[in-house]
């Protein structure tokens, strides 16, 4: 393994949410400079939350899935070893029809109506021949998968406002979260043969999540705390940064008040923010969702049994695509004369028009009415935060722009994009984790040491 002298340049990671720290943390280990610079207050990415009237509230992921042998779960399950931690089984369900569809469904799928079954069964049970032609729509994926009724029901619209686009125009590698290379290509897919497969849909029947005692926020707290321990740098509120560059080679990174010699750019922040730093504009600029969360919460008079992490509204007449309930995971450690709910809102894609947040407020509360959760005068405290970028989204034409819009980083000899926003991947926890070990052991096994 490479080792640095302190007086080398840093290796500077522009972002720090989980995939740039997770990468900061390996490279300081090792005896690397690295200077992570974070545009918010704390750094986290997606990865943070926050606390409204005595509940915790997660701003991106909700619950970890680390029962698997992938490198980013062993990692995360090394942070959090000696954390207090909550397990629970995993639920979620799907409102629509007048009733809640459970996933996973265990003996629900008994209780379908007649028809569903029969589609569901039949889909299962098809000869698969050769794949359809690239590239395969997600609304074809999902059809041939549950039938075309459930498909109408349960996912069409859903998908619909999850990803501000027809399912028949989405990618079906964004339902996949297709792996990446650091260098933003698709990773060889691993088949497993039809016994894998079924016993990968049998773990996910019993899986259990991970959730830190003080909310998710908690992961990037202990990397942080690693980082500094072993001599890295975290700046935060770095929003302005600009790129200086000689020939081939990203040579400072400038802040209004400092300049940083940059051994090796590791850009984890949004991959348009890197083309347009580096002054390319012949580039396409890849679709992302703003999203906005509601942090809501109600009085109440008595707890109530909340089932599911996640429940999901494909009804048109909501704007929310998915309700998530903090009662599910704290349980009695939560108060008891209060519930926290968070809607989840995507409102533009790249730099579309984006309501009001008061506008974003007043439908979110009108939507937990409608869902019969409660009335507005229950409202206790409310507020609103937007993620923008904070969800690539795959058209169907996503491969040849990506390869067009990283054309740009994979000229430079020193700089690499990678992780849920700089590699335009959309990928959960574990997976931008794994991007982020990836970069470590590409600069720790092929760098010459630094200084030589």
């Amino acid at each position: 393994m490479s080792t640095a002298p302190p007086a080398s340049p840093p290796v500077v990671i522009v972002g720090g949410g989980v995939a740039g720290l997770a990468c900061a943390a390996k490279l300081t280990a090792a005896g690397w400079p690295v200077v992570v610079l974070e545009r918010e207050s704390e750094a986290g990415g997606l990865l943070r939350s926050a606390s409204l009237d005595g509940v915790v509230f997660d701003l991106g992921p909700h619950v970890l899935f680390l029962d698997h042998p992938g490198r980013g779960e062993a990692f995360l399950r090394e942070v959090l070893d000696g954390a207090p931690v909550i397990r629970h089984p995993f639920a979620f369900a799907i409102h629509a029809g007048g009733r809640y569809w459970k996933f996973p469904n265990h003996f629900d799928f008994l209780r379908y109506p007649t028809r569903y079954k029969l589609e569901a069964l039949r889909a299962a049970l098809k000869r698969r021949g050769a794949p359809p032609p690239e590239p395969i729509p997600a609304s074809l994926e999902l059809a041939e998968k549950c039938g075309p009724g459930l498909y109408g029901l349960l996912f069409r619209d859903l998908f619909a406002k999850k990803a501000l686009m027809n399912p028949a125009e989405l990618h079906h590698h964004w339902l996949a979260r297709v792996d990446r290379t650091i260098d933003n290509a698709k990773e060889p897919f691993l088949r497993r043969g039809k016994a894998g497969a079924v016993l990968a849909a049998l773990g996910r029947l019993r899986q259990r999540y991970t959730y830190p005692r003080g909310g998710l926020g908690d992961v990037p707290r202990l990397l942080a705390e690693r980082i500094r321990k072993s001599g890295g740098e975290i700046v935060t509120g770095a929003a302005d940064i600009a790129l200086e560059r000689q020939g081939d080679r990203i040579t400072a990174v400038l802040l209004p008040e400092r300049r940083i010699p940059c051994r090796h750019l590791v850009w984890t922040a949004p991959l348009n923010a890197l083309n347009s730093a580096l002054e390319e504009r012949a580039v396409p600029i890849l679709p992302t969702i703003t999203m906005r969360l509601a942090l809501l919460t109600y009085n109440r008079a008595k707890r109530v049994h909340r089932p599911y992490v996640y429940t999901y509204h494909p009804d048109p007449a909501m704007l929310a695509n998915r309700f998530y309930y903090p009662e599910s995971i704290f349980r009695e450690l939560g108060p008891a004369d209060r519930e926290g709910l968070c809607l989840e809102i995507n409102v533009a894609t790249g730099d579309g028009d984006v309501p009001s947040e008061t506008e974003t407020l007043s439908r979110a509360v009108a939507d937990v009415a409608h869902a019969g959760l409660y009335p507005p005068q229950a409202l206790r405290e409310a507020r609103v935060v937007t993620l923008p970028a904070a969800m690539p989204v795959y058209p169907l034409d996503y491969e040849r722009n990506l390869e067009a819009a990283t054309t740009p980083v994979r000229g430079i000899a020193n700089a690499h994009a990678v992780g849920r926003q700089g590699g335009f991947y959309f990928c959960l926890t574990p997976a931008a984790v794994t991007q982020g070990l990836k970069m470590a052991d590409h600069l720790l096994g092929t760098e010459p040491q630094p200084g030589a």
